[in-house]
C-alpha cells in the first residue's frame, strides 16, 4: 500500500485508484452476500421422517420405584458419539432415580448378544441399544419380553415401517435427514460435482441405508456419485485408507460424503497427502473431532446428530414402559442439524446438554 501511494500523484489518477478500490470492495461484499444467501437457501428437510414425533411423553417420576437400565454402546468409549448416546441414557436415568449399567459391544455382533444376556442376568429392568445386526438378537429379545424387560432401540429400522419387532419403541437419529442435509449442502459447494461416499466396513444396516439415501438425494440435486469405499476400522486411519482408495480410482473428485467425523477427517488427511486440495468434505456426528475439523477448515460442513437426547429419550421411554405411563409411539426422530462455520457459535455443546438433564430438566 505504501508503494502505491508514493507512485500515485494527488488528483485524477488518485481518484481513479480510490474508485477502483471502492468498486472492488463492493464486488467483494456482493460476493459475500451472495455466498451467505446461497448457504441460507437450503430448504428444510420435508421427507418422511418429519411425519414422526420428536419426543416420547415426558416421564413422571414415581416415588419408591427403583429400576436399573443398561445401555450397550455399539462401538466403545473411544467413539465419542456412541458414548454420548449412552451418557444421555445415564443422565436421564439418574434424573429419574434409575441405576445405570454401561457395556461396550466393540462393533462385535457376538459381543452385543453376550452383553445383552449379561444385562438380563444382572436383572436390568430396561435395555437401550443400537443393534449391529437386528436378526442376531431375536432370541435375546424374546427372553427380555418373557422377563418383562423394556427394550428401546436406536435405529433398528429406518424406512417408513417404524415398528421394530421385539422392541417397545425406538429412537431414530434421522438417517434420511442426514443424507438430505449433507447432499443439499454439497450441491451448493460443488454444483453438478463428482462425489464419492465413504461408508463403513462393518455390516451395520443403518449406515448401509445412509449410503443408499446419499445416492437418492444426490440424484435429486444433480450430483454424480462416482464411487464408494468403506472405512474398515471406523476410525481416522480407516477413513484415510478409504479415501486413498478413492483417490487412486478416480482422477476427479469434487466432494466426499462421509458417514462419521473420523472418516471425514481421515479423508482430509489422505487428500492433503496426495496433493488433492479443493475437495469438499462433509461428515456426520458433530463430535469434538468434527467440530475442530470444521473450525480448522479441514471439512466444509458437519451434520450433527442429537446424541444426548437420543439416549435421554430412550431412558425416558423405558421408564414410561416400566411405570405404564401411557402408550408410546413406535418411533421418535431426533432430527440432526447442519453445522457450518457460520452457525457454530449458536450450537449448544453435548456437555451442556448432559448437565442440563442431570440437573433435572428431562429431555423433551
Amino acid at each position: 500500500m505504501s508503494r502505491i501511494s508514493r507512485r500515485v500523484a494527488v488528483g485524477v489518477p488518485a481518484m481513479c485508484v480510490l474508485v477502483a478500490a471502492a468498486a472492488l470492495l463492493a464486488v467483494s461484499a456482493q460476493g459475500a452476500a451472495t455466498t451467505a444467501a446461497t448457504a441460507a437457501a437450503i430448504k428444510p428437510y420435508r421427507g418422511f421422517e418429519t411425519k414422526y414425533p420428536q419426543s416420547f411423553p415426558t416421564p413422571k417420576k414415581i416415588a419408591g420405584k427403583k429400576y436399573t437400565i443398561g445401555c450397550q454402546n455399539p462401538v466403545g468409549p473411544g467413539n465419542e458419539t456412541t458414548a454420548t448416546f449412552c451418557k444421555g441414557v445415564q443422565a436421564e436415568a439418574s434424573a429419574l432415580g434409575m441405576k445405570y449399567i454401561g457395556l461396550d459391544d466393540d462393533l462385535s455382533i457376538d459381543k452385543q448378544v453376550s452383553n445383552f444376556g449379561q444385562l438380563l442376568a444382572r436383572r436390568a429392568n430396561a435395555i437401550a441399544l443400537y443393534p449391529l445386526a437386528p436378526n442376531a438378537l431375536r432370541a435375546s429379545l424374546a427372553k427380555a419380553k418373557k422377563q418383562g424387560v423394556a427394550v428401546i432401540g436406536f435405529n433398528v429400522t429406518f424406512t417408513k415401517s417404524a415398528k421394530a419387532p421385539g422392541y417397545n419403541a425406538q429412537v431414530w437419529e434421522g438417517r434420511d435427514s442426514e443424507a438430505y442435509l449433507s447432499v443439499a449442502q454439497m450441491a451448493q459447494l460443488a454444483p453438478h460435482g463428482k462425489i464419492a461416499i465413504v461408508g463403513i466396513g462393518a455390516p451395520v444396516p443403518a449406515i448401509k441405508y445412509l449410503a443408499q439415501r446419499y445416492r437418492f438425494w444426490a440424484k435429486r440435486f444433480g450430483l454424480q456419485i462416482v464411487g464408494e469405499q468403506d472405512n474398515p476400522t471406523d476410525d481416522i486411519t480407516g477413513g484415510r485408507q478409504a479415501m486413498s482408495g478413492l483417490l487412486g480410482k478416480y482422477s476427479s473428485i469434487d466432494g466426499v460424503l462421509a458417514y462419521n467425523d473420523e472418516s471425514a477427517v481421515g479423508s482430509y488427511t489422505a487428500a492433503r497427502s496426495a496433493g488433492r486440495s479443493g475437495i469438499k468434505i462433509i461428515g456426520i456426528n458433530g463430535s469434538s473431532l468434527g467440530i475442530s475439523a470444521l473450525k480448522a477448515g479441514h471439512v466444509a460442513a458437519i451434520v450433527q446428530v442429537d446424541a444426548v437426547n437420543q439416549g435421554a429419550q430412550a431412558a425416558g421411554a423405558a421408564y414410561d414402559v416400566l411405570t405404564k405411563h401411557g402408550k408410546l409411539p413406535n418411533v421418535v426422530v431426533r432430527r440432526p442439524r447442519l453445522l457450518t462455520k457460520g452457525n457454530l457459535g449458536s450450537v449448544a455443546s453435548w456437555s451442556n446438554e448432559l448437565a442440563r438433564i442431570k440437573s433435572g430438566h428431562l429431555s423433551h
